[in-house]
């Protein structure tokens, strides 16, 4: 994951010769989202409010999502950003540029094409959430509190079910707002949460959808949702700052559970039993939605 990190940061990495002052003539970033991509990757960068910057970077090649957060400056034509990594950023009077002097394209607010089917993940922190868009409106969101267990913080799962509001671009739950920029991601008042899967297909029904299988273990938490009667989508935090994501199909007959991607060496015919599986050597067991955090 080293080279991914090194890679995406490169996306950003601007030269600059510094000038004193505030936005003066140049272009203002304050709560403003822009894209900068290449073939296989492609990284947004938010700025919200005066000071705070959300940055999700995506390797599409390896189903990888970094996300930083934390605080921006200006200063004249620089824009400084103090995150996981420190990144240095250059404005002019119109737009942001990059070290080949290529513009950044700035993205307006858009309505996502749909919601039914889709997963939406963000990390800040230590803590981990994903946010599930079922059939009718409905929501269940997992929240994974303090997955490096940091000692004398509460950790682990935590959940909420319900129902979500659309209008147009933005998105309403429980009186709290998120605005959306199209299948993207959707930007809180602290945060950018890319969407990492669409269902293809919400026909049909089977015994699996819409349950949730947690990964079992000590270390970074991960889980598989099957999100229709025949697809699944598989999320593993493997950083403070990454996780991965891994889609496809599946078959039950009886236990016996089968998963298809589109990587053969990924392909495995597993057996359910006493609520649990085991897939590519990790143990999965079936989440009833109560609270799981732990209080030190």
């Amino acid at each position: 994951m080293k080279r991914f990190i090194i890679v995406l940061t490169t996306l950003f990495s601007l030269l600059s010769c510094g000038k004193n002052g505030t936005d003066g003539l140049y272009i203002s970033v304050r709560n403003t989202c822009w894209q900068i991509s290449t073939e296989t990757q492609v990284a947004w960068p938010c700025f919200i409010g005066s000071d705070v910057v959300s940055i999700v970077q995506v390797n599409h090649e390896m189903g990888a999502y970094q996300i930083q957060n934390g605080t921006y400056a200006v200063d004249g034509h620089r824009v400084s950003i103090a995150a996981e990594s420190s990144i240095l950023m250059v404005r002019t009077f119109s737009n942001l540029k990059n070290s080949s002097n290529k513009n950044l394209q700035r993205l307006s607010p858009e309505a996502p094409s749909s919601l039914e089917g889709t997963l939406w993940v963000s990390m800040k922190g230590y803590d981990f959430t994903f946010v599930y868009n079922g059939k009718d409106n409905q929501f269940l969101s997992g929240h994974f509190f303090n997955y490096a267990r940091r000692e004398g913080f509460p950790y682990g799962w935590d959940w909420e079910a319900g129902t979500y509001t659309l209008n147009g671009h933005q998105y309403q739950v429980d009186g709290q707002t998120a605005t959306f920029y199209g299948d993207k991601f959707m930007l809180t008042d602290e945060l950018a949460v890319p969407r990492v899967y669409k269902a293809g297909s919400m026909a049909g029904t089977s015994s699996l959808e819409g349950t949730v299988w947690l990964l079992q273990t000590t270390s970074y938490p991960g889980f598989i949702i099957f999100t229709t009667a025949t697809e699944f989508v598989r999320v593993l935090v493997n950083s403070n700052v990454i996780f991965l994501v891994l889609e496809g199909t599946y078959s039950l007959k009886g236990n016996s559970l089968e998963f298809e991607t589109n990587a053969e060496e990924l392909c495995r015919t597993c057996t359910i039993e006493d609520g649990k599986f085991t897939y590519l050597e990790r143990t999965y067991a079936l989440t009833d939605f109560t609270d799981s955090v732990v209080t030190p």
